[in-house]
């Protein structure tokens, strides 16, 4: 059994990617803002950190900025696992403000993250997110102990429901 310790990146900042027309994926070169980088250098000091072999982190910025302040501060490698990426509001990768993002995340919401192949949506089933991340991990299983940087919708799959804050920490057996 393998000790996760997952950690929501830090708060990220959008003005930059925004300001640039940046739509779908472009808009996940968010960088973190200056309380983000706070938030992930206190998140590096917590005694659940200590001991990990090894950090993991989605491909996004603000998730890789928050782990490489971490691994600066803990001398840890990182992996980069392009499958622990944030849940896609658009499966066509067209979205272009937070405020459609915001859309389909009530839709998703209100259909409890999934819908049947007639009634195909845009946005990404939550069953497709949980079964990316988990398969992303299954090959850290040798380790004792991990970190995994990654966004809030990937952590909560691990069966917790309640929103997570900005580097937030959840401890999983896995």
């Amino acid at each position: 059994m393998t000790k996760l310790i997952l950690i929501r990146h830090g708060e990220p900042d959008y003005k930059f990617v925004t300001d640039r027309g940046f739509k779908g994926h472009g808009r996940d070169l968010a960088q973190l803002t200056e309380e983000g980088i706070k938030q992930a250098r206190t998140a590096a000091k917590d005694e659940r950190l200590q001991g990990a072999q090894l950090i993991v982190s989605s491909p996004y910025t603000r998730a890789l900025q928050t782990a490489a302040i971490i691994s600066k501060e803990l001398a840890l490698d990182i992996n980069i696992e392009l499958n622990l990426h944030e849940w896609l509001p658009d499966l066509k990768y067209d979205y272009i403000s937070e405020d459609e993002v915001k859309v389909a995340a009530k839709e998703c919401s209100s259909h409890k993250g999934t819908y049947s192949d007639k009634d195909a949506q845009s946005w990404e089933k939550l069953s497709a997110v949980a079964a990316r991340a988990f398969k992303s991990l299954e090959k850290y299983l040798s380790y004792d102990k991990i970190i995994v940087v990654a966004h809030g919708i990937v952590m909560r799959q691990f069966q917790f429901h309640k929103q997570i804050p900005y580097c937030g920490i959840i401890e999983v057996d896995f």
